[in-house]
């Protein structure tokens, strides 16, 4: 009775399971002999590589896995890197680096898997390592290369809000602050402030981010900006329109404790340039900036988890015209868009920030809408949008939508 259970038993869940490796060969149910139980024979598997291993192209700063599928039993695993045994890498068909530098482009990865009938050895994949990720929690940078996107993002949601209201996504990370209109240009009440925004879902596993969006009355400026000074939060855009007695704000925030200080700055344009190049020389970055009555207002902030790295920022304004064009230039001299802000009366402001010389290109896709598709374009490979810019006519009518995004 016991071996036909356990027969019973071994063909319901081992062999008719893609995880069943052995075969056993004999079983001896020994009942009433004497002796003890027969010691069942395996029978190998001859390894056999099911698929290859994809190429992987990594910020510089973050992990990279390379997976191989696999077929046969028992198996030894051995990975390589540019074919020299990785040591430790011996117990998966999946593998992951450490953080990787500069010095591992290029490198190429292999998987040896063997028993007893013989081995067989994976095709290489190649590693490509892109400019410098960001420090994991640091909020300063649009959320480029962090954890709720350069994977992939879902759970997608595209809205706006107007005037003195607002909006809030728990588990998500979202854009900046729309560039637009915003408010008529001669002035009015809250309610014909409009401004767009998206927010998706945080992956399987990540919590405990949340994306804001609000209209303010401007009379309760300073006030408003002292409320969202808190150390677990980073403004991340910002619009002021006091005409018509109103601005806008977006920012995330983490439940962790944050550590990050915001400093408010008012400069003349001609002395914006200036005035950012020496935050970036004390550590901080610049994340939101308006125009407010001919002067330049931004935001900078330093964080206590890294007070030392010096960072190289570039200012630059642009048109509707020009502001695809700007926005490469700057990802191609290795800057990450850290603010954008202003209209396309006043013109768009810009702002780059990079770790000081770090000059590599960075990945960049500006998305023309509705030609070019939707934000998903960019959320499903990986890139943050750092700008989400549209213009109308006086009509109300679209003129133009263009979403940025990096790597």
């Amino acid at each position: 009775m016991l071996l036909r259970q356990f027969r019973a038993w071994f063909h319901s869940h081992l062999l008719s399971s893609t995880s069943a490796l052995f075969m056993i060969s004999a079983l001896s149910s020994g009942c009433g002999s004497g002796k003890g139980p027969a010691t069942p024979e395996f029978t190998p598997i001859a390894p056999v590589i099911v698929s290859q291993p994809a190429n992987q192209s990594t910020p510089m700063g973050l992990l990279s896995t390379f997976s191989v599928g696999v077929s046969g039993a028992p198996l030894t695993y051995q990975w390589m890197k540019n074919g020299a045994p990785i040591p430790g890498a011996i117990s998966s068909s999946s593998y992951t680096t450490p953080a990787v530098t500069f010095a591992d482009n290029g490198a190429e990865y292999t998987l040896t898997i063997s028993n007893s009938l013989g081995s067989a050895t994976s095709n290489p994949a190649s590693l490509t390592v892109t400019a410098r990720a960001p420090q994991q929690g640091d909020l300063r940078f649009q959320q480029v290369d962090a954890a709720s996107i350069v994977n992939g993002a879902a759970g997608e949601e595209f809205t706006n809000f107007i005037g003195w209201s607002g909006l809030s996504f728990s588990n998500a990370a979202g854009t900046p602050l729309s560039i637009g209109p915003g408010c008529p240009a001669i002035g009015s009440d809250q309610f014909a402030c409009n401004w767009m925004l998206n927010a998706n879902s945080l992956p399987a596993g990540l919590s405990g981010l949340s994306a804001f969006y609000q209209g303010f009355p401007f009379d309760g400026f300073s006030s408003e900006l002292e409320t969202l000074s808190a150390a677990n939060t980073v403004i991340t855009g910002l619009d002021i329109q006091p005409l018509s007695n109103t601005f806008a704000a977006s920012w995330v925030q983490t439940t962790t404790d944050g550590g990050f200080d915001p400093t408010e700055h008012t400069v003349s344009a001609v002395a914006f340039q200036g005035a950012a190049s020496q935050d970036g020389a004390n550590g901080r970055v610049i994340t939101a900036v308006s125009w407010n009555n001919g002067q330049v207002f931004y935001l900078s902030y330093g964080w206590q988890n890294d007070p030392s790295t010096v960072y190289d920022i570039q200012t630059a304004t642009a048109t509707f015209d020009t502001v695809s064009a700007v926005a490469q230039q700057l990802a191609g001299q290795g800057y990450i868009i850290t603010a954008m802000g202003g209209t396309a009366a006043d013109g768009i402001l810009l702002v780059g920030t990079r770790v000081h010389g770090d000059t590599m290109p960075r990945p960049i896709k500006v998305i023309d809408v509705p030609q070019d598709g939707g934000p998903a374009v960019l959320n499903e490979r990986g890139y943050a949008v750092v700008g989400l810019l549209y213009n109308l006519d006086n009509n109300g009518n679209l003129l133009a939508n263009y979403w940025i995004g990096e790597r």
